[in-house]
Order: structure tokens, then C-alpha cells, then sequence
């Protein structure tokens, strides 16, 4: 093989090799990896709004609208650290770790949240949750039939 024709073959090879890897890295962080489940996170707050924990809390509730769930979840858990018994934080937190698809954790924090709402009496945030959960369990046995 000349030289000229290397260099035509290195071309082609390094073109394909390059828009498959940007194809992976736009799958793993770009638009392909977003699969939104839930497109906000839930606004009452039953906690006082004096409550330190409503700061960053409210962080969480900003980053989640723009998409920035590992941002939000950071944020919820600093308010769940400041307010253990935070049922919305872990509601809101479990919605962000959801559209991550990391179900596991979503599932986690959804029960935390819903035992929460039962303590307090608060049943129509539990049937939110209690949807939640079957959007979840919904997307698992979706991705189980086209596995």
C-alpha cells in the first residue's frame, strides 16, 4: 500500500472511530441519556418556612427544573441531613434519582417519602408517590420486555 493511500484508510478509520465514540458519549451524557420520567418535582411544603433546611431544599427544587439532577439531589440531601422526617425532600429527591434511572434509589426515597406522608396523615402526597412508583415499576417491566 503507498503512502497515499495509508493515509486515506487512516482517515476513514479515525472519521468512523470518532462519530462512534461521540455517539456513545452523546448516549451516556448528552440528550440520549435523558429519559425524564418526571418532569417536576412536587411544589407543597408541609414543613415551617422557617425551617433551615428550606434553602436548600428550594436549590434542589431550582436545579431539578433545569435538568440538573445529580445538582438537585445534592441539595435534597442537605436538607434531608438538616430535617430527617423532610418527606418532600425525599420525594423530590427520589423524582431526581429517577430520571438518572437509578430506580433503586428512586424507590428508596419514594417508600422513605411515603412513610413520611403516612406519619403526618397526609394522603393525597401518598398517592402521588404511590403513582410515582408505578411509573417506575411501569419503565422496569418496559425495559424487561425489550431486553
Amino acid at each position: 500500500m503507498d503512502t497515499a493511500n495509508f493515509f486515506i484508510v487512516l482517515i476513514a478509520i479515525t472519521l468512523v472511530a470518532s462519530v462512534g465514540i461521540g455517539s456513545m458519549v452523546w448516549a451516556y451524557i448528552g440528550a440520549g441519556s435523558r429519559a425524564v420520567l418526571f418532569n417536576e418535582p412536587i411544589s407543597k411544603l408541609a414543613i415551617d418556612e422557617k425551617n433551615e433546611a428550606i434553602q436548600p431544599f428550594q436549590q434542589g427544587v431550582t436545579a431539578f427544573k433545569a435538568g440538573r439532577y445529580p445538582v438537585a439531589i445534592e441539595h435534597f440531601t442537605q436538607a434531608i441531613q438538616l430535617t430527617p422526617n423532610f418527606a418532600e425532600a425525599y420525594h423530590d429527591r427520589g423524582l431526581a434519582f429517577a430520571n438518572l434511572r437509578r430506580d433503586d434509589d428512586a424507590t428508596f426515597n419514594l417508600v422513605k417519602a411515603s412513610e413520611l406522608y403516612l406519619e403526618c396523615g397526609d394522603r393525597d402526597s401518598l398517592s402521588i408517590v404511590k403513582q410515582n412508583l408505578e411509573a417506575l415499576k411501569a419503565r422496569k417491566r418496559s425495559r424487561e420486555k425489550s431486553s
